[in-house]
């Protein structure tokens, strides 16, 4: 019979998730009272609300491409999962209330609830949450284009949901992911590596401050 601890390390070595550790905006502000965490609230979603306004439109596409994502993945993998998701859902509610978060300055319940873009907004929330519990649990540093990648792909699941039961005339019949899907996913790769690239260059500092 093996010991406990023989065990016990073999079963992590092989563990897809390490032990919960703090965020990056753990790590950057030690110590971090409730001010500190509303305002690293607020902050991210003004600049997902910011980076909403660099857009661009695909012919007959009315889902435009944005740097949300970006903006999203990177709320996640800095704040947290906690933090990220509570963020996600603030830009959410924020453009529901009326001022004009969204791309092209959109806002208010029937942007939401009337448009095609209503299933993306709610993948942001579910890839935020996600990238910030993987990469609070070892999914960072070398290893956050994982996460990024996931939580790209998450914010598809809902908004392909949305086009399939809610009739928008777009997509056309037959051509749910040839519209709404695959002409995007260039755009997203490369979104989902530049903040792989960011998110590990800030724990590179952080590693580096903790070595001095």
């Amino acid at each position: 019979m093996q010991p406990a601890a023989v065990v016990a390390r073999r079963s992590e070595r092989f563990s897809l998730l390490g032990p919960s550790e703090p965020s990056l905006f753990d790590r950057h502000v030690e110590n971090a009272t409730s001010w500190h965490k509303i305002l690293a609230i607020v902050t991210g979603i003004a600049l997902v609300s910011v980076l909403a306004q660099a857009r661009f439109y695909l012919p007959d596409n009315p889902v435009p491409i944005t740097l949300q994502g970006f903006g999203i993945l990177m709320m996640g993998s800095v704040l947290g999962w906690r933090l990220g998701t509570v963020s996600a859902i603030g830009y959410y509610l924020v453009g529901m209330a009326g001022l004009p978060v969204f791309a092209n300055g959109g806002e208010g319940w029937d942007y939401v609830f009337h448009g095609a873009t209503g299933g993306y907004l709610i993948g942001f929330i579910l890839a935020a949450g996600v990238v910030g519990y993987l990469s609070q649990h070892g999914w960072n540093r070398g290893r956050s284009l994982w996460p990024m990648m996931l939580g790209s792909l998450l914010i598809y699941v809902p908004a392909l949901i949305w086009l399939t039961v809610f009739d928008f005339g777009w997509p056309a019949q037959g051509q749910l992911f040839s519209q709404a899907l695959y002409p995007f996913l260039p755009g997203d790769i490369l979104k989902l590596m530049a903040a792989a690239a960011v998110s590990g260059g800030l724990w590179r500092i952080v590693d580096n401050k903790r070595s001095v």
